[in-house]
């Protein structure tokens, strides 16, 4: 659990600060006194807390129940073909084109974490709320994914193919996958296509280090999407709808911004 405990120890040094800087810059050369701001920090703070723990809460869901089903169909069927894909795996042209440090490098929690945290300040600083929401969701994401992990790793304790423990599942997969999911869910395709072939090059590269099974990967995968679905329930239910309204006399088209359920 030390992945998990470093990166709540850098939420705790970060995000009140953050949120801080939001905070002057509403009004611009107006004082802020020493008790208002350390309230508004600790305001910060147990909010990004209360929205981790309502992220526990909403991975058991129907959503996540669907995604978790399909990606243990696939690793099912994936696990038949462990043994077979790592031989064929280990072969030095493959090695050298797959086994280098940039997969081991961006699925790591080192780079991950920054990366989130990065966001999350440049969409402050730009007065960007759409990048700095997409900032805080990434490390929301990264907070659910490697946790869960965690607990999946320690309860099932396979063995990795170089005879290292805590294989399944993969957290350099989930961790990558959340990430390319959460970007996904904020801009779309034209980001989320990118990020998604980043993490496929990452989860392939662990295969190819002999780090893990095909089918470690695999789930790792789905349960970094998962997380990254979960943290962004609030993008997908104030999505802009469009439709048609009879009006006397005519009709009209309504706009409509907020819950779309």
């Amino acid at each position: 659990m030390k992945h998990l405990v470093a990166a709540m120890l850098v939420v705790v040094a970060t995000a009140v600060p953050i949120r801080a800087q939001s905070l002057d810059a509403a009004a611009p050369g107006a004082p802020v006194a020493p008790a208002a701001k350390a309230q508004g920090e600790s305001s910060a703070f147990k909010t990004f807390m209360k929205d981790v723990g309502s992220d526990y809460v909403h991975y058991f869901s129907v959503d996540t129940a669907k995604w978790l089903t399909a990606g243990g169909i696939e690793t099912l069927a994936v696990h038949q073909a462990d043994e077979w894909i790592r031989n064929e795996t280990q072969y030095e042209d493959q090695v050298s084109l797959l086994s280098q440090t940039a997969g081991q490098t961006y699925g790591n929690l080192s780079l991950q974490v920054p990366l989130a945290l990065g966001w999350w300040v440049a969409g402050h600083a730009k007065g960007s709320q759409r990048a700095a929401d997409a900032g805080r969701d990434l490390m929301r994401a990264q907070i659910s994914a490697l946790s869960w992990n965690y607990v999946v790793k320690y309860a099932v304790g396979r063995t990795r193919p170089n005879g290292d423990p805590r294989s399944f599942p993969s957290g350099h997969a989930a961790a990558s996958f959340a990430t390319a999911m959460v970007l996904q869910e904020h801009y779309g395709w034209k980001l989320g296509l990118p990020f998604f072939a980043i993490a496929t090059y990452t989860a392939a590269s662990r295969i190819v280090d002999n780090k893990h099974w095909a089918s470690d990967v695999t789930f790792g995968a789905f349960m970094g999407m998962a997380s990254g679905r979960t943290v962004t329930i609030h993008v997908r239910n104030s999505r802009v709808a469009i439709g048609p309204v009879a009006v006397p006399r005519g009709g009209a088209v309504m706009v409509t911004v907020g819950d779309t359920k």
